[in-house]
């Protein structure tokens, strides 16, 4: 009676053991997708201390990003979900009383894996509020060289008819850097780059009505906000992301070692 108590406490707990096992190896095997996707950093594409900042590739590399985090997310809400189903069925009971470590042990390992998968969801939901940022801020970018080269052209026509365009996306861009996604550090160097866009409104304004004293004095502020945005460090942003980050990093690899039984 005792064996066949055995064999029966086994068998009942084979079917749960095993799908948390299946379960638990399809989380485990994402990891390296998702460890990579939380090394992606929106901003890293962004390199505005260029007199030529190459902003189709800066968009290119967005794109790319965020096709990677799409895929993530698919993961962490598929395994997720598998997880959570097969969780309940590790609890023991009577008939399962003589597999209870058996049990015990892939139900903390189904834990860890769901703790991972939860700080996995918070990266993703860093990184769409981040691309929800770029996106407006490369399109004010992209503004900001087509008046460049208006402006190299002496096309005051061309400069005029690129500014609403452009300080709408900017505004749009300032709205949604909302901390920690978008790192606080940006905000002096997207009220400097507002700045510029006034100022230059100013100068067209000045320009067209032929007011010599107005456009010297819009460019004279046009010198000033340059200034002001030369001493601005670019690579802050990148190292507040990375700050960010890394706790998750550390806790998301530290749950899904526990995970993999490791």
């Amino acid at each position: 009676m005792i064996i066949g108590y055995v064999l029966g406490g086994a068998a009942a707990a084979g079917g749960p053991v095993a799908r948390a096992d299946s379960a638990l190896h399809t989380a485990v095997s994402h990891n390296n997708d998702i460890v990579d996707s939380f090394s992606n950093d929106p901003f890293k594409g962004i390199d505005l201390t260029s007199d030529n900042p190459d902003i189709a590739a800066a968009k290119a590399a967005v794109a790319t990003d965020k096709q990677k985090v799409v895929k993530w997310q698919a993961m962490v809400s598929s395994d997720r979900a598998t997880l959570r189903n097969v969780r309940p069925e590790l609890k023991s009971s009577v008939f399962t009383l003589p597999e209870q470590g058996t049990l015990d042990r892939h139900r903390q390992r189904v834990d860890a894996a769901l703790s991972a998968l939860n700080t996995a969801q918070k990266g993703i939901d860093l990184y769409t509020k981040e691309f929800a940022f770029v996106d407006p801020f490369l399109d004010a970018m992209a503004g900001f060289e087509a008046i460049g080269k208006a402006g190299t052209a002496n096309d005051i026509a061309g400069v005029k008819a690129q500014l609403p365009g452009t300080g709408a996306s900017m505004q749009k861009a300032i709205d949604l850097a909302q901390p920690p996604a978008v790192p606080a550090e940006l905000a002096p160097a997207l009220k400097g780059i507002q700045h510029v866009l006034t100022d230059l409104q100013s100068l067209v304004t000045a320009v067209e009505a032929n007011d010599a004293s107005a456009a010297q004095k819009a460019g004279t502020a046009l010198e000033a906000d340059a200034a002001v945005l030369d001493k601005y460090d670019w690579t802050a942003a990148e190292t507040a992301t990375k700050a960010l980050f890394q706790p998750l990093i550390d806790a998301y690899n530290r749950d899904m070692k526990i995970a993999a039984g490791s």
